[in-house]
């Protein structure tokens, strides 16, 4: 009974009660779960072989992790708009806040990779090795520039970092020079639309970069949709059940149709919009309606896995790394082993978990999560 109460106690980050949205932390177990299998696939690669059956599939099952990205994008756009519309915040605080929620488990783990760096060149030749070229690459990665910038991500994972920080730096001036606040919610969302659509054609039609900022206005239009439109349960039964219907179709849609869009057909445009309009309606089905989503993914070890989301995103890559170098010294890859992908793909996985709770534990709890702010909140309606 004790071992049960610790884990609840480090791992169960909400207060509890009504106001509680429990499937968001399981929703972030799913992205997560999503993008481990996108390098999984990517590292036991040198194991098999395309010409056995398990070749192409975990292909598939790799291009199909990819949109686990997309859907933390969508739950960040409906988290913090819905927090900056909720309440007028200063600009530097808010800034401080997010900045403090990243920094510490970002640091430790980009200083880890700095010393197996050091210690093991030949696993990182890109790393330099000149000092000065060595500050200015660090510079670059502490900086979060990888990826909204044409900039080598050093943690293979940064890159989306770096579009988390311009959405949070962007998104209160966004707000405040639209003034959105003093709109009605049916203009507000036709802006939504709007700048939605643009980013999704302009990045991947005209600058063929960065389309996939597009999911962070996905999850602002949830936001305004559930906030304002939704009705209760006792208004319309029908469209509940509607809902509940679509938003259970919408994850394994996603999931077929992502590795059948993959590719660089228009810069992988045609998954891109696909996730816009699925993700957002897997959130919708999951925040409005007390149905099979939201059952499932409230399920407490999906919601424990989302809670440590932030540590396993940044560690896994190189907790997986760390296992296929010390696998390749007793067991040299032959391309022959289909069977592998399949037979180390649990224990391999609750690795890296095993990795990601020791850093959530020691770093990201004690220094990056503020107990006044754990607990997300419904969505109390008010006046449009």
């Amino acid at each position: 009974m004790g071992r049960t109460t610790w884990w609840h106690d480090q791992l169960e980050l909400g207060r509890g009660g009504p106001s509680r949205l429990a499937s968001m932390e399981g929703l972030r177990g799913l992205a997560v779960l999503l993008v481990f299998f996108v390098h999984y696939a990517d590292r036991i690669r040198p194991w098999i072989t395309d010409a056995s059956v398990t070749g192409p599939l975990a292909v598939r099952i790799g291009d199909a992790g990819n949109i686990g990205v997309d859907l933390f994008f969508v739950l960040s756009g409906f988290l913090i708009y819905g927090n900056l519309m909720d309440r007028e915040q200063a600009y530097r605080p808010f800034m401080r806040r997010r900045l403090r929620r990243l920094y510490p488990t970002f640091l430790v783990v980009l200083g880890a990779y700095v010393l197996l760096a050091l210690a093991m060149p030949s696993a990182s030749p890109e790393f330099p090795r000149q000092p000065v070229q060595m500050a200015v690459y660090l510079g670059f990665q502490a900086l979060f520039l990888p990826g909204i910038l044409p900039v080598e991500a050093f943690i293979t994972v940064a890159w989306s970092l770096s579009y988390e920080v311009f959405f949070y730096l962007t998104v209160p001036v966004f707000i405040s020079r639209l003034h959105l606040r003093e709109r009605t919610s049916p203009e507000r969302v036709r802006l939504l639309r709007r700048f939605a659509l643009g980013t999704l054609l302009l990045g991947g039609f005209i600058s063929g970069t960065h389309p996939r900022l597009c999911m962070f206005f996905g999850g602002m239009l949830v936001w305004e949709w559930l906030r304002f439109r939704w009705p209760s349960e006792q208004d319309d039964p029908d469209r509940i059940r509607r809902l509940d219907r679509l938003s259970s179709a919408a994850l394994p849609t996603a999931l077929v149709l992502a590795p059948i869009l993959a590719g660089t057909l228009l810069q992988g445009l045609p998954r891109v919009a696909a996730m816009l309009v699925l993700w957002p309606v897997l959130c919708a089905g999951c925040f409005a309606v007390d149905g099979r989503m939201r059952q499932w993914f409230s399920w407490t070890p999906l919601r424990y896995l989302g809670n440590i989301s932030y540590s396993y995103y940044l560690i896994h890559s190189l907790v997986l790394q760390g296992f296929f170098l010390g696998l390749e010294q007793v067991w040299a890859p032959d391309g022959e082993a289909g069977w592998a992908f399949w037979v180390l793909m649990v224990p391999v996985f609750a690795l890296t978990v095993a990795g990601a709770l020791v850093l959530f534990l020691l770093v990201e709890k004690p220094f990056s999560l503020d107990r006044r702010s754990l607990n997300p909140r419904t969505l109390g309606r008010r006046p449009a």
